[in-house]
């Protein structure tokens, strides 16, 4: 190749990088109306100059024609519709070169959008076989993983393999913001599919807090990062973190998290109102509650002033809170002394605790109680009430029926996006 036409092709792969760069800040950093325009034009550019490159470039082909087929493959792979042209640049590209990393990460992108979680893992780990060992493909990996339909059995397997490759990416990578929202999901769900402590659930927030200050040093924010670390804090009931992650969602721009700003408040007020209130009963019908609790178990005070020792906690339903499928079931109950507390059941399903207690009749023995005073602060003043929080419904026993055994679930992690 001439001199002239070397440094053409090399300004012109330049020119596509930056593009490119900037195409991928936009879908992941953006938010404005004209979101898609600045995305088309960007990908325009990226686009025109990759093949100025090649236009450029010697014959035969040579890396620098791997590396604008990959740039083109991926600045297509960011416009909807073009994921088949997406495909057949990068794996012209790989072609050419097969330890180009980039090609390989972009390509399981385009089947990862596709929902084609096999074609993807194999990219990933094509990426990880051929060539040298790096964060992006090991966070893929871990999502993909932790996407992929099968057995529960195997399932959980993919789950903890994916927490795995999740940790190495923060090892070769701790810079990256990426690597720890991905190790924080990948917590999220280690606790729901495998059952794991509700530690985990810290070790996710840990994660995304690391997150969190590695973004601020690039002077990024993500709206997906405070949206997952919101719904962590929520299942840990730490609403003043949720609060915090929500709002944060909302600033950046989307209008999910003032949703879910307004849920999480309703929630806490509907409790604290509850319990300050007395689940607004009279005084006789309250009186007639108390009756009937099973006489060897503790009341909330005995369980606050440390007491209770190992005796279960007896409470009758006042009230099963409707939160659809979300963690914890919350129920609103009232003990043996009249004393009102929300009772938070994790890994359950709402419906059949729904169906195994009635409101105003069931009583139940809460063995292995934890009390927790839930403080929120929200606009107008601290609300704050008593929760008592059980891990499994197992751990609950239905007096004059059964425990909740029956009511156990393993809930599912939102997803997540792959990032090449």
């Amino acid at each position: 190749m001439a001199k002239g036409a070397a440094e053409s092709a090399a300004v012109a792969l330049e020119g596509a990088e930056a593009s490119l760069k900037e195409l991928q800040d936009l879908e992941d950093y953006y938010f404005g109306g004209d979101k898609e325009e600045k995305k088309q034009n960007a990908a325009d550019t990226a686009i025109a100059c990759a093949e100025t490159a090649l236009t450029c470039a010697e014959r035969p082909p040579t890396s620098t024609h791997a590396k604008a087929c990959c740039i083109k493959g991926r600045a297509y792979s960011f416009m909807v519709g073009q994921e088949r042209q997406a495909e057949e640049l990068l794996s012209k590209a790989l072609k050419l070169n097969p330890q180009l990393v980039e090609a390989w990460n972009a390509l399981g992108e385009v089947y990862w959008n596709q929902q084609n979680y096999t074609q993807a893992r194999t990219s990933f780990e094509q990426a990880l076989e051929l060539c040298e060992p790096n964060a992006v493909s090991l966070r893929n990996l871990s999502m993909v993983l932790r996407a992929i339909e099968c057995e529960d059995l195997e399932k959980g397997a993919n789950f903890a393999a994916g927490l795995q490759k999740a940790k190495e990416a923060t090892v070769l990578d701790a810079a990256d913001p990426q690597n720890w929202e991905t190790l924080g999901n990948a917590y999220m769900g280690e606790f729901f599919v495998n059952g794991k402590r509700l530690d985990e659930l810290n070790k996710a927030l840990i994660a995304y807090s690391r997150a969190e200050a590695a973004y601020e040093k690039l002077g990024k924010r993500n709206p997906t990062l405070h949206m997952n670390r919101g719904n962590a804090a929520k299942f840990l009931e730490d609403y003043n973190l949720a609060l915090k992650s929500f709002r944060a969602v909302q600033e950046i721009g989307s209008a999910k998290g003032g949703e879910e700003v307004e849920k999480v408040i309703e929630l806490v007020r509907r409790l604290s109102g509850m319990v300050e209130r007395k689940g607004d009963l009279k005084s006789k019908r309250l009186k007639d509650m108390t009756v009937g609790m099973p006489g060897t178990s503790c009341t909330l005070q005995q369980l606050r002033s440390k007491e209770a020792g190992s005796k279960p906690l007896a409470g009758r339903i006042v009230s099963v809170i409707d939160r659809k499928e979300e963690i914890p079931v919350i129920l609103v109950c009232c003990d043996s002394a009249g004393d009102f507390f929300a009772l938070s059941i994790y890994n359950a399903e709402a419906a059949k605790v729904a169906e195994a207690v009635v409101p105003l009749q069931s009583v139940v023995d809460i063995s292995k109680p934890h009390l927790k005073q839930i403080s929120v602060d929200l606009p107008g003043g601290e609300v704050t009430y008593p929760c008592i929080r059980v891990a499994h419904p197992a751990d609950i026993l239905v007096v004059g029926s059964s425990n909740l055994n029956g009511a156990a679930a393993k809930p599912a992690f939102s997803s997540e996006k792959a990032a090449g």
